[in-house]
């Protein structure tokens, strides 16, 4: 019986957390994580956080889109659930904030979005044409009669090396 509307309880409040616009949500998301850790168990209560940190670091990057620390710390997150299409997504979001200006400062960070996104393709996901894919839109959108990446360049190179394609990393570099 008890089971049963702790059951109920935490269905309604995923359901109100779905459907409540977020910034009145801030409420909702303490009375469940209250509710959570006086009646749930441990993946319950770790769900709940998670969905907060996930929830914050969803207003942080539509606060400041090219906050790229913030893209990090919110990519860390997605990669641990291990949902390929959610974190595939997730990146493409981040890629899409382009730096405003055309100075290498503003840039590093936002090109490490990119590495970053090359390594998962190629170490997590297995996608070898995918990661070559990403290396190549990566270099397509430099501006390079400003400035470019060598690292994009050497990582590129290093990436067709290890698939032996020779020819291509001899064209890279």
């Amino acid at each position: 019986m008890f089971l049963q509307q702790h059951d109920r309880a935490r269905v309604i409040y995923k359901y109100a957390l779905d459907h409540i616009p977020k910034d009145r949500a801030q409420e909702l998301y303490k009375a469940y994580t209250i509710h959570e850790k006086k009646y749930g168990d441990r993946t319950g209560i770790e769900d709940v956080i998670v969905s907060k940190r996930k929830f914050q670091y969803e207003e942080e990057v539509k606060a400041n889109p090219t906050n790229y620390d913030a893209w990090f710390d919110y990519l860390r997150l997605v990669e641990s659930e291990g949902n390929l299409d959610s974190i595939r997504e997730t990146y493409e979001r981040a890629i899409a904030n382009v730096p405003p200006t055309k100075e290498k400062q503003f840039w590093r960070r936002y090109i490490y979005l990119w590495i970053n996104y090359a390594l998962f393709e190629e170490l997590e996901a297995e996608d070898e044409e995918r990661t070559r894919q990403v290396y190549r839109a990566c270099l397509e959108l430099l501006p390079h009669k400003h400035f470019t990446f060598s690292k994009i360049w050497l990582l590129y190179a290093q990436f067709e090396i290890r698939n032996k394609n020779l020819t291509m990393a001899r064209k890279m570099l």
